[in-house]
């Protein structure tokens, strides 16, 4: 059992986290309203590609690798972050990851939270930082160029990106998006005069924005769904740890009633012991 000063301490020491939890909550409330005012009303360019390019596809496309894949495995590009407090919403991206992975998978983590769910290694892995926002679009361009080389490269089946994906601000969830091959319009035109160079060039072009902006929009959605997950995850910490300050406190004051308790029952014996002994003494006898 602890001693009173034990649990001054250990009271004192919950006081100080507490006001670390709350500085923690803080700045995730703060940089997720960042995050959320920095993206609002921006133009999603894979629903642009989606509805103004990839139906006008002509259709000697339809036979091109980047339409079709080949059959020697699969690429997964998964996103996680860099920081902790987000335990949870980790593992349910690794998991869906999980779900995907066969013998032949290929793996580009970026973050480093997701190297210890998985224990791919060697050649078939990658671990990549999350960037900051001032480089993103610089490096999902490096990321969209690395996948495009190990599917034409490996002939991969197919490439897929996993994240999270900020929905509110009390809910996340997981996306999970194929991004190549590219998917195949429903109707395809008649060849037609191209600026490109060759249809080859224009897909190259076409599949390597279509994954960098799939790469782009997903990093900032996770951005903002971790920190909505660690502000959940920091509030839910600090709910804990009143609940044990509050069991603290109890003990601390049950240690010092004990004591207390102690120290009246030890000074009602010492007196009736001189008591007694001041009855028992013969008249007239000093004390």
């Amino acid at each position: 059992m602890w001693s009173p000063k034990q649990l001054r301490e250990e009271l004192r020491f919950a006081a100080e986290f507490n006001v670390l939890l709350d500085v923690m909550q803080q700045v995730s409330v703060a940089q997720l309203r960042r995050l959320e005012e920095h993206g609002r009303g921006g133009i999603r360019l894979p629903e642009l590609l989606s509805r103004e390019v990839l139906p006008y596809l002509p259709a000697a496309a339809i036979r091109h690798p980047l339409l079709t894949g080949g059959d020697r495995g699969r690429l997964l590009i998964v996103m996680t972050s860099d920081q902790g407090f987000v335990g949870p919403l980790h593992a349910n991206v690794m998991r869906r990851a999980a779900t995907l992975a066969a013998g032949a998978t290929q793996w580009l983590l970026i973050g480093q939270r997701g190297t210890r769910w998985t224990g791919a290694s060697g050649a078939g892995r990658l671990v990549l930082p999350m960037p900051a926002e001032e480089h993103l679009a610089f490096e999902m361009g490096r990321v969209a160029q690395s996948a495009l080389a190990r599917f034409s490269r490996d002939r991969l089946r197919d490439v897929w990106l996993i994240a999270p994906r900020f929905l509110t601000a009390s809910h996340q969830d997981v996306l999970v998006q194929q991004l190549l091959p590219l998917p195949v319009p429903q109707r395809l035109l008649e060849p037609s005069p191209l600026l490109e160079p060759s249809l080859h060039g224009a897909l190259e072009a076409l599949a390597g924005a279509w994954v960098e902006s799939w790469c782009i929009d997903a990093a900032r959605s996770a951005r903002q769904a971790v920190c909505a997950a660690r502000a959940l995850h920091v509030e839910a910490s600090r709910q804990q740890l009143a609940k044990q300050t509050r069991l603290l406190r109890y003990a601390l004051f049950k240690a010092q009633h004990e004591r207390v308790d102690i120290a009246v029952r030890e000074t009602y014996v010492v007196q009736r012991h001189l008591t007694r002994r001041r009855s028992a003494r013969p008249a007239g006898a000093s004390a």
